[in-house]
């Protein structure tokens, strides 16, 4: 009965086991010149913010270089919770893909801190593209405007209380 027992859980053991089993094709990252072809957009960035999702983390990022794709200084990007390793505060070299509207950091992408991709950056160096112009706030060079409606009701509340005092007491001075 033992035999028979041990056999029937060697045989259901041995239908769940996967007959092929095969590790992330990426687990050796492509040569920089090939990664810089199969990226939509390659950049040196820094991660402003990390902010946690359901199912994804989205970065924050400050582009300081791109290389490729990318002309905007500020984006967004999208990168799996449990396999990405961005940290907030640190400059990464990344290979991000276009994905609905947005960016991606995807998983096999050769992404790495940019204080250990020197080699790559300099392969990267002749290919860097203009950033657009950062944004200046359109400042009014006179006093800030936010105090005006304030003081202007407290003007108006302030005439009318003192205009009530003074018709009361003309009133009152009339009746005597």
């Amino acid at each position: 009965m033992k035999i028979r027992m041990l056999w029937i859980c060697f045989v259901v053991w041995a239908a769940l086991v996967p007959a092929h089993a095969s590790a992330l094709s990426c687990a050796r990252p492509p040569s920089i010149e090939k990664s810089y072809e199969l990226y939509d957009a390659v950049v040196v960035a820094n991660v402003d913010d990390v902010i946690r999702k359901k199912n994804n983390k989205e970065l924050k990022l400050t582009v300081l270089s791109s290389f490729k794709g990318m002309v905007d200084r500020n984006v967004a990007v999208a990168e799996d919770v449990t396999w990405g390793m961005s940290e907030r505060g640190k400059q990464y070299l990344f290979f991000l893909k276009k994905k609905e509207g947005g960016w991606e950091n995807p998983l096999c992408s050769p992404t790495k801190l940019a204080g250990n991709a020197s080699q790559e950056i300099s392969f990267l160096e002749e290919k860097e593209i203009p950033l657009k112009a950062a944004e200046v706030p359109v400042t009014n060079e006179s006093a800030p405007s936010h105090w005006k409606l304030p003081v202007i009701l407290m003007c108006a509340l302030s005439a009318l209380v003192y205009g009530g005092v003074r018709f009361g007491k003309k009133r009152k001075g009339k009746n005597e």
